[in-house]
């Protein structure tokens, strides 16, 4: 099994772009993961105010200086992707670039709780999917199986999958689950620590085919004690994996 990725998730407005930046210069399979919706990255809001500084910071850099920089997409912002329609502030981020006209985000996770949420419109998805470059990311777990499973056998849009069975809320598996596709990549969150991420890693190692590329994502237990991202327990998440994955 290979790490993709090792996603920090939860980078915002507190965190300094300096230490991301010299983190992902350290270990650069680290992904940050960067949460936004309409209060949250919409015009007037202090996260719109520091993406466009990270934005501004890291256009001039080459390609091999860019993070690995992922939006997550909530709640308002979400439920418009699902309708077909990418709001203007979220299309500003989508289309930020380097000054190799590189993007800066490459990666988008729609975070739909299908079960409890609205169920996008899976045709507007698609088109919203299809009009852009990025790598999307689909939330999977039990209640919204039977739509993404609909949606790959349509292959009107690519996609990869994020499994948690807790729908964001930090909750540990008994048992990991097999990726759902043998052809999509497969990421895994739910729990996830500096402290039990040897221990998970070894219960994903079980369930996926050998030489199979996954990438794992934390948040709630990176936070420190000012309830923001840490990255002090980043880096020692991504070290404890990266350690894990050379011994085997």
């Amino acid at each position: 099994m290979k790490l993709k990725f090792v996603t920090c998730s939860g980078a915002n407005e507190h965190t300094s772009i300096k230490e991301m930046l010299k983190l992902s210069w350290d270990y650069p399979q680290i992904e940050f993961g960067i949460q936004v919706c309409g209060a949250k990255g919409g015009a007037g809001s202090s996260r719109r105010d520091w993406l466009i500084k990270l934005i501004r910071t890291i256009s001039r850099f080459d390609d091999d200086m860019l993070p690995h920089l992922a939006l997550h997409i909530n709640k308002d912002w979400v439920e418009s992707c699902g309708a077909g329609i990418c709001p203007e502030d979220l299309t500003f981020l989508l289309r930020a670039y380097n000054h190799r006209y590189s993007k800066i985000f490459k990666r988008v996770q729609l975070n739909f709780k299908i079960g409890r949420d609205k169920c996008p419109d899976m045709q507007s998805l698609e088109k919203i999917i299809n009009s852009y470059s990025q790598e999307f990311i689909l939330s999977y777990n039990e209640s919204n199986a039977d739509y993404i499973n609909e949606m790959k056998n349509r292959g009107k849009a690519r996609f990869v999958c994020l499994y948690d069975d807790s729908h964001g809320e930090g909750i540990i598996p008994e048992k990991r689950k097999s990726p759902a596709f043998d052809d999509v990549e497969q990421g895994y969150a739910g729990g996830l620590s500096p402290d039990n991420v040897v221990q998970e890693l070894e219960k994903i190692n079980l369930v996926v085919p050998e030489k199979t590329r996954i990438w794992i994502d934390a948040e709630g237990k990176l936070k420190g004690e000012d309830g923001h991202l840490s990255i002090d327990k980043c880096r020692e998440f991504i070290d404890k994996a990266l350690t894990w994955e050379a011994s085997h």
